[in-house]
């Protein structure tokens, strides 16, 4: 994998999934995203909506 993720990368392993989810994350926090709460994400019928929690932990 790219360390620069697009959406035409393809991503077949819990690594490189990790790995660009810790690049689309790092890039937002660079630019001010507050990340904290729940992301819902709406597929095509093809794929389950998913939920997602991100919650800071303590230092």
């Amino acid at each position: 994998m790219t360390a620069n993720f697009t959406a035409d990368d393809k991503v077949s392993s819990i690594e490189e999934f990790e790995a660009a989810l810790d690049e689309v994350m790092l890039t937002a926090l660079e630019s001010g995203i507050d990340l904290r709460g729940t992301w819902e994400y709406r597929t095509d019928e093809e794929a389950s909506d998913v939920e997602v929690m991100i919650v800071e932990l303590a230092a």
